[in-house]
């Protein structure tokens, strides 16, 4: 039987973890030792077999003295990585393994995580993906009739794209569309761009801003680009973007620029009804993974949550 050890934080050869996920045939961007320790410090953990076969990263904070395990903003999914497939056997194993002194959990797990127990809660989320491996005339023949007119009007318009733009800027685009739905505020946002620049110096992001005629800054976005995937992690138009439908322009230079290669662009999500339908506009298709909740807390403080 494989031997699944749990590690703290300053116990897990960061070196010998990135080249697992590396390895990982379900790798992502997420579990990086650079992604988790931008977003999260020294706060996570992890659950390792044998010599670094599999890891399963553990994010966790503390709250009245107790200790919960949570999903990080701008971290859509995690769970369990391996080199080889991973079996509902393996990943029960490891849940097992999950230490006590985790009251309370509120993680997702990653689309090759399949499992199933009657002692925890399962939501069933949904993100949309596109498959990039075809000429971009094929992927743009999947636009729906919404998405190509927006395209239309800001080639009328006109338009220029640019790359490799400040992160900074990007987050304040960001933050100034969308802060509301953010608590955490100025953290979160330094985080984030902490995240993006680690990755840009790693070849594992890039960034893209859509400008109009005049210089006008119309929309930007960042992009993780990791283990044959790009995700949409972080973009937002200006309010002069807005009018124009700039996001559909961004997305569509992105998808135009990989066309052809053996990479899927990943939208991350979404649940949202109105937010789906702006994903499925560019051909998209579902794909789901579960989010998995657990309450051990004690009765006088089963309100808390990650």
């Amino acid at each position: 039987m494989a031997e699944i050890r749990y590690l703290k934080h300053k116990e897990i050869d960061q070196m010998r973890w990135d080249k697992a996920i590396d390895k990982a045939y379900n790798g992502l961007v997420y579990p990086y030792a650079f992604f988790l320790n931008a977003m999260a410090g020294e706060r996570w953990d992890a659950l390792v077999m044998d010599d670094y076969k599999a890891v399963f990263p553990l994010v966790w904070n503390s709250k009245y003295g107790m200790k919960y395990l949570y999903q990080p903003f701008f971290c859509q999914q995690l769970g369990l990585f391996s080199e080889t497939r991973i079996s509902e056997t393996l990943m029960q194993q490891f849940i097992d393994r999950i230490p006590s002194k985790f009251r309370y959990w509120n993680f997702h797990l990653n689309y090759e995580n399949t499992y199933f127990s009657p002692h925890i809660r399962f939501v069933n989320r949904t993100s949309y993906t596109v498959d990039l491996d075809c000429p971009y005339t094929d992927l743009y023949d999947r636009y729906n009739a919404d998405a190509r007119k927006n395209l239309a009007r800001a080639v009328i318009h006109g338009y220029s794209c640019e790359k490799q733009i400040k992160t900074d800027l990007v987050a304040d685009c960001f933050f100034n569309a969308y802060g509301q739905h953010y608590p955490q505020g100025t953290d979160l946002r330094q985080k984030i761009v902490s995240c993006a620049e680690a990755a840009i110096s790693l070849n594992k992001g890039f960034s893209r801003a859509v400008y109009g005629p005049d210089g006008t800054l119309w929309c930007a976005g960042f992009f993780f680009h990791s283990n044959g995937r790009i995700h949409y992690a972080m973009a937002a138009p200006t309010d002069a973007g807005k009018k124009l439908g700039a996001t559909h322009v961004l997305i569509d230079e992105v998808i135009k620029e990989f066309s052809g290669t053996k990479t899927v662009f990943d939208f991350e999500g979404s649940d949202i009804g109105s937010v789906a339908y702006f994903y499925a506009k560019f051909g998209s298709v579902p794909r789901h993974y579960l989010q998995i909740i657990r309450n051990r807390l004690p009765w006088w403080c089963r309100f808390l949550k990650a």
